[in-house]
């Protein structure tokens, strides 16, 4: 009983027979004794490509049962499973439950026997023949398309007049790849223009001319490319490349238009579908020198100048003005280069550039500033003063020329503009005191004083009129003409060589004469002119007083005030320490004339001038210093107007000036002839 179950639940015996020739027989095991139970018997047939099968039963005799659910034999081909079958025949169709014969298009084949574990009578089985049968591909499915040709085992592919038989070798197309046009221009057209263009065709041309040259291409108006369903450039499609550019796809009914100037190479890439209901296309396509542009170098000038270069012309380039030709490979400037148009459509121009010229640094002012961001062509310099001791004379703004010289804006005027010192500053008050019985100044209140002391021991003041320029006495001069300056103080403690102003020489008025002993006192033309070796560094302590205008000749209205200043003696001190200065009024000559002058008469002439009140005068050792008095037309500034000359022996009263007005011509002779400075020179 156990193994009774056990044999039950054990699947069928199975085996698989193939079969392979072109023709026959199989049948059930035991065939016609009657198939043993509980079996499975497989039998694959195939014959050779290119036949199909047909499977005919000579005899049936399997087990009937609802649905073949017992013993059955099952067909399998052309990809279809049949229902399984049973039943007898023995002659009678009427007894077979499935058909005698079984046929299958393709070359492959499954017969399958299936029998279970008992049968209640003795079943003989079957018995089959098959044979290969020629399949006529033609009629089946037309694989070829234009012509089809069955045979024996297969069929073969053949195309119409004018085409080709594909690497398919089923689809039929045209040669229409692999040519080249080098020709300068030429015609291309797509296949069978202007008849329908061939189906099932990949078309590829190539047009290569020389390097240096472009292709043009012109689509006449006749264009017809099939689209798809959806209007779309898919069934049928033309490209062409260019470089790294593409153009397309083109379809439809309407010819493109490639106003481009192409590369040297231009691919034309066409390809139909299985239809061909387009006519085509015909492009016709001419070339040019590739060209350069029409500028080569920024600022250049070209010889000749053309409005278009092509490829192999050649140019001559210099630089328009303002400009200089730099050979960067040599590093050196040129007058011109020769450059030639490649045949990429550039210039050999690399090695060139035209660079501004450079006018180097604008010279420096004396006294001023200089204000350049650059200093090439077209660049701006903007001179200015060290304001306010200085004051900006000529032209401010100056350009770099293309001549590389800095001049003035507008202009081709490179004279440069002058820092002239601002003269008549003070910082005083309007407090007043005596020279002589005055009271001590403070720097900055007379910044053009200063103090002299010739080499044989006189002492006495003068004017700084300019920086470098002094206004005295000339009779300081009588013994020495050698001289230390100081100036820019109020204190003579501490004074040394080191702190004097430079000298370099004493011009004395040419109709002075030094005073003789024994006679009468003569001190017309009392002016001089102390020249500095250098010129003064002007500031708030040292800046010159204002010399009259010119035509200031006639005598001073008598009761203007002016200043007068100096070291010299006071009414408690034979030599203060620090400058003094008083206010007092000009006053007639004859107050002068009647002074004790120990008996003698000076002369008295309208080159003089007499100022002073009781108890506030210049005296001894004041001599040379100025008497200033404020300019009516700009009460800011002050002016010399005269010059510490001579007195009586007794200080206190009135004292006599040289009248500044009636020189103001051999002064400004004297600075202009002898006012140049070695180191003038060096102002750039």
């Amino acid at each position: 009983m156990w193994l009774s179950l056990f044999l039950l639940l054990l699947p069928p015996a199975s085996s698989t027979i193939s079969l392979r020739d072109l023709q026959g027989r199989f049948a059930t095991p035991d065939y016609p004794q009657g198939y043993p139970n509980d079996m499975s018997q497989t039998w694959e047939i195939k014959v050779p490509s290119g036949y199909g099968i047909q499977l005919s039963f000579t005899y049936i005799d399997i087990e009937p049962s609802a649905n073949c659910a017992y013993d059955n034999v099952q067909i399998q081909a052309d990809e279809a499973l049949y229902p399984p079958s049973c039943g007898s025949w023995t002659g009678d169709w009427k007894k077979f439950h499935f058909p005698r014969e079984y046929h299958t298009s393709g070359n492959w084949m499954r017969v399958t026997f299936r029998s279970d574990f008992s049968n209640e009578e003795r079943y003989t089985g079957f018995s089959a023949y098959y044979t290969a049968v020629d399949v006529n591909e033609c009629e089946e499915s037309n694989p070829c398309s234009h012509f089809c040709n069955n045979h024996i085992g297969g069929f073969l592919c053949t195309c119409r007049p004018g085409y080709v038989l594909q690497e398919n070798q089923r689809l039929c197309g045209v040669r229409c790849s692999g040519e080249i046009f080098t020709r300068f221009k030429g015609l291309i057209t797509s296949p069978n223009y202007p008849e329908h263009y061939a189906e099932n065709s990949k078309c590829h041309y190539t047009i290569r001319i020389e390097q240096g040259f472009q292709i043009m291409l012109n689509f006449t108006s006749h264009f017809n490319i099939e689209r798809d369903a959806f209007g779309q450039c898919t069934a049928d499609v033309l490209k062409i490349t260019s470089g790294q550019k593409e153009y397309g796809p083109f379809c439809g009914n309407r010819a493109p238009v490639i106003r481009d100037h192409l590369s040297n190479v231009v691919e034309i890439h066409f390809s139909t579908n299985g239809e061909g209901e387009g006519t085509g296309w015909k492009i016709m396509y001419s070339s040019t020198a590739k060209q350069c542009p029409v500028e080569i170098l920024e600022h250049n000038v070209l010889q000749p100048k053309n409005s278009d270069y092509d490829y192999k012309d050649s140019v001559r380039v210099r630089c328009e003005s303002g400009y200089e030709l730099h050979d960067n490979v040599r590093n050196q400037y040129i007058d011109s280069a020769m450059v030639h148009c490649q045949k990429d459509g550039t210039w050999n121009s690399s090695w060139y550039s035209c660079r501004p010229v450079d006018c180097g640094n604008p010279m420096a002012l004396r006294n001023g500033k200089r204000n350049v961001t650059s200093t090439v062509y077209q660049f701006l310099n903007t001179y200015s003063c060290d304001e306010p001791y200085y004051k900006l004379e000529g032209n401010a703004i100056f350009e770099c020329a293309a001549t590389a010289d800095w001049v003035a804006v507008g202009t081709s005027d490179g004279t440069l503009p002058n820092c002239k010192p601002v003269c008549g500053r003070t910082a005083i008050s309007d407090d007043t005191g005596r020279v002589f019985g005055g009271k001590p100044a403070r720097l900055g209140y007379f910044p053009w004083q200063v103090r002299l002391r010739t080499y044989d021991g006189k002492v006495g003041g003068g004017a700084l009129v300019s920086d470098g320029w002094i206004l005295t006495a000339a009779h300081l001069f009588d013994g020495s003409r050698q001289t230390t300056v100081h100036g820019g103080i109020v204190n003579l403690q501490g004074l040394s060589p080191e702190k004097a102003l430079p000298v370099e020489d004493a011009f004395l008025h040419p109709n002075y004469r030094p005073q003789a002993d024994g006679s009468e006192p003569n001190f017309e033309h009392d002016v001089a002119l102390v020249k500095l070796r250098a010129r003064a560094k002007l500031g708030a302590n040292l800046s010159p007083v204002c010399l009259p205008a010119a035509g200031e000749t006639s005598p001073l209205r008598a009761g203007r005030l002016g200043y007068i200043t100096g070291w010299g003696k006071t009414e408690v001190r034979d030599r203060p320490i620090f400058l003094q200065y008083a206010e007092v009024p000009v006053v007639g000559m004859d107050k002068c004339r009647g002074l004790d002058y120990r008996g003698k008469r000076p002369r008295f002439t309208d080159n003089m001038v007499c100022a002073g009140q009781p108890g506030t005068d210049s005296c001894q050792g004041d001599s040379g210093g100025p008497f200033v008095l404020r300019d009516l037309r700009h009460p800011s500034r002050h002016v010399v107007r005269g010059i510490v000359s001579f007195g009586p022996q007794q200080c206190g009263s009135y004292g006599v000036y040289t009248h500044v007005g009636r020189y103001l011509a051999w002064i400004v002779k004297t600075m202009r002839e002898h006012g140049s400075w070695e180191d003038e020179e060096t102002r750039a």
